[in-house]
């Protein structure tokens, strides 16, 4: 994305950031925030003919709306995580993430990172992220096109959007965020992380069990895929925070200020891939204050240390965010950033780290930015009561198995790796068949097909499902509403013959491993994501798949 502005566009872009700087959001069918928004899609390469969708919405002039939230606290949200340089070509790089509850058709979101020195206002970095059927989107700076850092001045972040909503309804806005602080070296990140010893199971995340698991935290038994288990003989279904363990350090330029005085400014999110964004900052982080000293063991005085754990049985020290009502998915992004007072201010004012969740390695150990892996919370998905067949043929509610249980899966047997637990209120699917089986459970549980394995959702009264002896048709399908409830399941040790399936109230069903990678095969099925749009967006979305082709 080009960061040439012409005279017009840059006029543009200033009229907004004054705006955006006095607390003014745009209000609905502004001219001048219309044109910045066609400045932007012209600046990214996105043309009306290819993308008519797009400029429809921005020519809606739809006005930011209320700020979608569950009752746990999880709110719609965007925030600039970094502006920051790289140390390989000196050029100013960020990034930045929006996240939605309501369900999402298309999103298209720009981060410009401008320089302000008295009345020049220069754009040192540009970027867009095109996206459909996505709830939580990132946008990055083109380190292409990006310019090196100036002298003087201050740095704005400002996140741009167009986003048209599933029932067709739009929102385009702009916010801003300030950015004057000087970076330092990337901050060391003990937690969180993927377990040193873990070497199978999902290794592009780091894994976090809000449940009933196998060990104590502390590896000696931990057979599981998991890293960090909390509350692991949760018998209590009631609303559980999601916890974020915090541990590590990071050294900065300077001494720092003495932290009675000059306390650290915490920042701590937690963006969730079905939509919506958990916040702490201000008073709400001030209680992990505590835990953040500077290290003795630095006789320069530059290094802060953080220590914010949980044990196995309660949310200990680690960081509480609310909890999420999830549909389908379990991944979260979580960042921080830590500001902190220089002791001489005067010469060198403040300084900032951060720590954020990245699907991408992090290149560059000095910009001030550690990339961790995403996380993943396992929990999920059948009724209480469900009966899981075991190895002997004798059947065992699904809310009563422990590890080392032995249930008949795929080929043979299997023996349970860990038990997970969801407190659960709302939709449920229940499924009935013509051999007299009922099946309960979120709509996402995998069953098995005589054609392959689809959620309990996806089945319609007449099709076929696997039992343990043969096959069985679907009768009736419906939606219930379940109230301060659970949903389990099982994982499944994966060596051994066979799929990972087990059989529940005589059903074939997929373990949590099966669920996993089936929402994951269905998010990348370019034929099952555009036909979820409406037609209107077809073209937008036709011209996206041409042009992410085009760029692999």
């Amino acid at each position: 994305m080009s960061v040439a502005l012409t005279q017009l566009q840059n006029d543009r872009l200033a009229h907004i950031l004054e705006g955006l700087k006095a607390g003014n959001v745009p209000p609905a069918g502004d001219p001048v925030h219309t044109a910045f928004l066609r400045d932007n899609a012209e600046r990214s390469g996105l043309t009306p003919a290819r993308y008519p969708g797009l400029f429809k919405a921005i020519g809606s002039g739809g006005a930011a709306t209320d700020r979608a939230a569950e009752s746990s606290g999880v709110t719609d949200g965007q925030h600039v995580e970094f502006i920051s340089s790289s140390q390989s070509n000196k050029a100013v790089t960020s990034r930045a993430v929006l996240s939605r509850i309501r369900p999402v058709a298309q999103a298209i979101v720009w981060l410009n990172v401008v320089n302000e020195n008295g009345g020049t206002r220069t754009t040192l970095a540009s970027g867009v992220a095109v996206s459909f059927a996505t709830q939580t989107i990132f946008v990055e700076t083109d380190p292409e096109t990006a310019l090196p850092p100036l002298p003087t001045g201050t740095m704005t972040g400002i996140v741009s959007f167009a986003i048209t909503y599933q029932d067709g309804t739009v929102e385009v806005s702009s916010t801003a965020a300030p950015w004057a602080s000087q970076a330092s070296r990337d901050p060391v990140v003990v937690d969180p992380a993927i377990r040193s010893d873990r070497k199978t199971g999902d290794l592009n995340d780091i894994v976090i069990g809000l449940a009933r698991g196998y060990d104590n935290n502390q590896g000696t038994r931990n057979k599981t895929d998991i890293d960090y288990w909390y509350w692991q003989n949760m018998q209590n279904l009631g609303t559980n925070p999601l916890l974020v363990p915090l541990s590590g350090s990071m050294k900065f330029d300077y001494k720092l200020a003495p932290l009675d005085s000059y306390p650290p400014f915490l920042e701590f999110y937690l963006a969730h891939k079905e939509g919506g964004m958990s916040e702490l900052t201000g008073g709400d982080s001030s209680r992990y204050l505590p835990h953040f000293r500077i290290d003795d063991a630095d006789p320069e005085g530059r290094t802060l240390k953080f220590v914010l754990r949980a044990p196995y049985n309660d949310a200990g020290d680690a960081i509480e965010f609310p909890s999420k009502n999830w549909v389908a998915d379990t991944q979260a992004f979580f960042s921080a950033r830590v500001s902190v007072t220089f002791e001489d201010y005067e010469r060198h004012g403040s300084g900032w780290s951060s720590i954020v969740s990245s699907l991408k390695p992090d290149t560059d150990p000095k910009d001030g930015v550690a990339f961790i892996k995403p996380i993943v919370y396992v929990w999920h998905c059948l009724v209480a009561g469900t009966q899981i067949t075991l190895a002997d043929g004798t059947t065992k509610a699904v809310e009563d198995f422990t590890s080392e249980d032995v249930v008949v899966s795929g080929d043979g047997t299997r023996p349970v790796q860990a038990t997970l637990a969801q407190p659960h209120s709302g939709p449920i699917t229940v499924l009935e068949f013509a051999d007299g089986a009922t099946l309960a459970g979120s709509a996402t549980h995998p069953v098995v097909t005589p054609s392959g394995t689809v959620h309990a959702g996806a089945l319609a009264v007449g099709d076929t499902v696997l039992t343990r002896h043969g096959t069985t048709t679907v009768t009736a399908t419906r939606q219930e509403t379940q109230t301060n409830g659970g949903l389990f399941n099982l994982w499944l040790v994966p060596e051994g013959a066979g799929p990972t399936t087990m059989i529940a109230n005589g059903i074939v069903v997929g373990d949590y491993q099966i669920q996993v990678q089936l929402l994951r095969d269905a998010a990348r099925d370019d034929r099952a994501v555009r036909a979820k749009l409406p037609e209107s967006l077809h073209v937008d979305f036709d011209s996206w798949v041409a042009d992410r082709a085009a760029s692999a």
